[in-house]
């Protein structure tokens, strides 16, 4: 009998040959687009591709730390479009981009049922007129999936992704000490709690850490709200405190 419909499911992609490949080309975002471009149209083959929002994102738009402002969103690394349309689908003015041509074309086929703007673009070399031009700002697990060399640049530019009273949510996965993060065989990388300082460093005040217990690797997926003030330096404030807040569900 015939097999109908049937497609060979694609082999994992060699990721770490892929980020050597590139890291050592001094290109350490350039590794994402072929890696898309190889998964044809199985996003099986695409390590982190859920195909549903991460759930990190939608319990914080269910019950946000602090409400935007306004309604222009940005994500980041929006990588096949879930979180994206998520937002869309509530209501938000979006921007999603990639630094992948093929993931950006890929995200606009699911969802060109949505207003979403795609773009391709680097996060280590955004445009001027992205710039503090958002009132909600989405990053989840694109700074964990680049190497040390350049997260400090990806971060910063990320927080400068906020207009005033913007608020940005970061989900990344942090270890528990930095000697952890050291030894952490990536991608993606864990990111050292003392990292995460950098967001400060773009005028962003932190509101609230939240992560689950750590795992047996010692490392969490952690969700971080901060906000950049509106004609007041940053602060050393939280919500929360330093253990953060447990997320359930």
């Amino acid at each position: 009998m015939a097999r109908q419909g049937f497609r060979r499911r694609r082999r994992p992609p060699d990721v770490r040959a892929l980020v050597d490949q590139h890291l050592g080309a001094g290109d350490p975002t350039g590794w994402f687009e072929p890696l898309y471009a190889g998964a044809g149209d199985d996003a099986d083959a695409v390590p982190w591709a859920g195909s549903v929002p991460h759930p990190y994102v939608t319990d914080w738009l269910d019950d946000p730390v602090a409400t935007p402002s306004g309604s222009r969103a940005v994500v980041v690394g929006c990588g096949l479009g879930d979180d994206a349309a998520e937002l869309a689908r509530r209501g938000y003015e979006v921007t999603a981009f990639d630094v992948s041509p093929t993931a950006v074309a890929w995200a606009q086929r699911r969802f060109a049922d949505l207003d979403i703007s795609w773009r391709v673009e680097d996060v280590l070399e955004l445009p001027d007129e992205l710039l503090g031009a958002f009132d909600l700002v989405i990053e989840v697990r694109t700074v964990q999936s680049l190497p040390g060399v350049v997260r400090d640049a990806a971060m910063d530019a990320i927080g400068r992704l906020a207009a005033p009273k913007g608020v940005v949510v970061v989900v990344t996965l942090v270890a528990t000490d930095t000697d952890i993060a050291r030894a952490w065989q990536g991608p993606p990388w864990v990111q050292a709690p003392s990292e995460l300082a950098v967001y400060r460093g773009s005028g962003l005040v932190r509101l609230a850490l939240e992560h689950p217990e750590p795992d047996e690797h010692g490392a969490m997926e952690v969700r971080i709200t901060w906000q950049r003030p509106e004609g007041t330096p940053p602060t050393e404030a939280s919500i929360g405190g330093p253990g953060g807040l447990p997320i359930h569900g």
